[in-house]
């Protein structure tokens, strides 16, 4: 059995969080801060083996000499998962899922508003005008389409559960061959299996895959090329998952039908960005409303995880080199 013995925690928690917290780390001596609190963290993390962070991994986290747990209590560790870490043989790991069923209503959102043009009703409303066009009486609900989940974590789960709900049919990529609820039809990247029949058969391209070298501009001009001209393409992963000016393209020369875009390889998206004139794009500032519980979601992760660090095994949410993005690579 592993003891914790100093650990760091730099994330914000409620009273009753906190001592529920201190009380699971036991007998560990805790120091608890505020992520900004800088000379507080650059004295703990000193002796600390455990450090359990609001945000990403930074240098400073990275002078401690004697960590063996890192857990950062959010997803999408693009940035935290540097090469150092597992060289060290740090154990990396997150709260990735935590809020998994907002981030699924967030793509539906985006599925109802592109499927039933909200934008262009909306307009129509501040024009006064009756908008009962042939063209929209001619558009087509969700029921019986197909979505295409690329990444099939928790977020990506809870979306094709959510499309079962309109009677979807749920195309999914992911790494390994498992074929999750909910989801009818796998395509593997351990098997190679190429993206292309997926991307010919969806309406909707949801991507929910975080991004390492492997996921980078995963959307490139041959999968636009491969989509229906009257699919649309949400992006509820990172910006750096599609090469934006090739969707810009496709989008300009319909090849897609639109997009819904929560995140961007530049953020905030500058006011120059064509995606901010094309009506057919709906933007969100790479936020998504909280879960009411979102900060006890998180922490079930942190709990679940000290078990594991105990038992030296189990733990949940784990990255490794395969984690890793790279912001210098160059796609081949």
């Amino acid at each position: 059995m592993q003891e914790i013995y100093n650990a760091l925690v730099t994330t914000y928690l409620t009273p009753e969080n906190e001592e529920k917290l201190r009380k699971a780390l036991e007998p560990a001596e805790v120091v608890f801060c505020k992520p900004n609190e800088t000379e507080v963290i650059a004295e703990a993390i000193k002796k600390v083996d455990v450090a359990i962070l609001n945000s990403d991994v930074d240098d400073l986290i990275l002078t401690g000499p004697n960590l063996r747990w890192i857990h950062c209590c959010r997803a999408g560790l693009d940035k935290s998962a540097k090469p150092e870490i597992f060289e060290r043989g740090i154990i990396l790991t997150s709260s990735s899922g935590r809020s998994a069923p907002a981030l699924a209503e967030h793509a539906m959102m985006f599925m109802l508003t592109l499927t039933y043009d909200i934008p262009q009703l909306m307009k129509a409303k501040a024009e006064r005008r009756w908008a009962a066009t042939r063209e929209y009486s001619f558009k087509t609900g969700m029921y019986g389409k197909t979505v295409g989940i690329l990444g099939l974590g928790k977020t990506g789960c809870e979306v094709a559960r959510l499309a079962k709900m309109f009677d979807m049919k749920v195309l999914g990529w992911r790494r390994s061959t498992e074929v999750p609820e909910n989801v009818d039809v796998v395509y593997s990247s351990d098997r190679q299996d190429s993206l292309q029949t997926l991307l010919e058969s969806s309406d909707y391209v949801i991507l929910c895959a975080e991004l390492n070298d492997d996921t980078w501009h995963m959307l490139d001009k041959k999968e636009f090329d491969w989509m229906k001209p009257s699919s649309f393409v949400i992006n509820m992963g990172r910006g750096e998952l599609i090469d934006e000016s090739v969707m810009i393209e496709a989008l300009k020369h319909g090849k897609i039908a639109g997009a819904g875009l929560d995140t961007f390889e530049v953020e905030p998206l500058p006011n120059e960005s064509p995606l901010w004139d094309m009506e057919n794009v709906i933007i969100t500032p790479h936020i998504t409303p909280r879960l009411p519980d979102r900060e006890e979601r998180a922490m079930e992760y942190v709990y679940q995880n000290i078990e594991a660090y105990r038992k030296g095994s189990g733990f949940v949410n784990r990255l490794s080199q395969r984690n890793m993005y790279t912001k210098n690579k160059v796609k081949g």
